[in-house]
């Protein structure tokens, strides 16, 4: 069972990542999509993610049933409960779940899905949340109750997709989660629609740590999803965890539901000192920057002590981000609960010293640099861990 006391990273697994989880050790947890029950080509990914997670979770995806990018996507389009299985072109509205009947046909064929896919905690029917007062609110919160109900035999957990802007109000925060905590979940999985923790201010920070905060009040587990660092955050804040993709999917953009996109470039490397994601010709040309000043080779199994990263390829790449993961968090939770945003403020002091450094040693040759807009965020996530205040970057520095 996820838990606050050992905080785990959960990889959500791309179509392409079976290599990488071949080449991983075993996983606490792991997040699948509904839709790879559709894709025959997905069975070898699906088995092998089932045999080597301890606790494996299935998204419905049914947001993405709101927007019109599911109608390019077969597989979207496949599924028994999607809105356009029959009519093509059909968007779901908060009055299709108006009645029971209607709620309960979706809840039960969103739960057999999960369930072929050998999910151990079942996900409710969800809803993109642009606003406080939204009609999909309280269709999400009927839907999540009325499921807790059904499945006697299994946990299911809640999940929330709410738009940064709707919480930055803390009234409108405040009513947000009491919605969802009045139900009795076995897990909320929370995903920042249009929180990018790249470009976020501390505002936007501090709002996901307190809607974390709050949820973890509850004594529910809590998981973090589409996030990078500020995954760290939440789990000082007592979350369960945070969850990312192997490669990427550190934010989830309001477009991911009409453009169903969402990983980095394949050509981007995790400098782990620093905490930043380069380009991988820029992490190479730290590697090889002279001592003291240089980024050290990584050691773990996707490197294998290898400088020449340009030659990595897509899945190593994404090995490695995936181990950096597990390998912070790991760290993050042998430190005692009460200390773990001391430990981040530290941690984010050294990344942002570590990048400057590196930043300014880099010759400046029009192709490969470091930015301060590449690693202003630790600044922000420190201040929201209660560390200084950040500095103010100008709208250049952090494109």
């Amino acid at each position: 069972m996820l838990t606050p006391d050992h905080p785990v990273y959960i990889p959500v697994v791309l179509p392409n990542d079976v290599a990488v989880l071949k080449q991983a050790p075993p996983q606490e947890a792991l997040m699948l999509s509904a839709v790879y029950s559709a894709n025959p080509r997905m069975r070898d990914l699906v088995k092998h993610a089932r045999d080597c997670a301890t606790t494996l979770l299935v998204d419905p995806k049914t947001a993405h049933f709101q927007f019109e990018g599911y109608m390019s996507m077969p597989d979207y389009r496949a599924l028994p409960y999607s809105s356009g299985r029959q009519t093509l072109g059909t968007l779901w509205q908060p009055a299709r779940f108006a009645r029971a009947e209607g709620r309960r046909a979706l809840i039960d064929s969103v739960l057999a899905v999960q369930r072929e896919l050998g999910a151990d905690i079942l996900l409710a029917p969800y809803f993109y949340v642009p606003h406080a007062e939204h009609p999909w609110l309280e269709v999400s919160r009927a839907c999540a109750a009325e499921a807790i109900v059904t499945s006697t035999n299994q946990p299911v957990g809640v999940s929330i997709a709410v738009d940064i802007d709707a919480l930055i109000d803390p009234d409108h925060r405040a009513h947000i989660a009491a919605v969802y905590t009045s139900i009795e979940a076995a897990l909320f999985w929370v995903t920042i629609v249009n929180y990018d923790e790249r470009r976020a201010d501390p505002r936007d920070a501090d709002t996901v740590v307190k809607f974390v905060g709050t949820l973890v009040a509850t004594g529910v587990p809590v998981v973090l999803s589409h996030v990078g660092r500020t995954g760290l955050l939440a789990i000082a804040a007592g979350a369960a965890g945070y969850a990312a993709g192997t490669y990427g999917l550190e934010t989830h953009p309001r477009s991911f539901f009409r453009e169903m996109m969402g990983s980095r470039p394949a050509n981007s490397y995790y400098l782990h000192e620093c905490l930043i994601h380069t380009p991988v010709r820029t992490a190479e040309a730290c590697l090889r920057l002279d001592e003291p000043v240089c980024h050290p080779t990584c050691d773990c199994a996707a490197c294998e002590s290898d400088t020449a990263i340009s030659r990595m390829v897509s899945r190593r790449l994404a090995l490695h981000a995936m181990l950096r993961r597990l390998i912070e968090v790991k760290a993050l939770g042998a430190i005692d609960a009460k200390d773990r945003c001391a430990y981040l403020i530290d941690c984010f002091s050294e990344a942002r010293d570590r990048s400057v450094e590196l930043m300014d040693a880099l010759t400046d040759d029009g192709s490969h640099r470091i930015n301060h807009g590449d690693f202003h965020y630790l600044e922000v996530l420190r201040e929201a861990a209660g560390g200084p205040r950040a500095t103010i970057p100008s709208e250049k520095e952090l494109t």
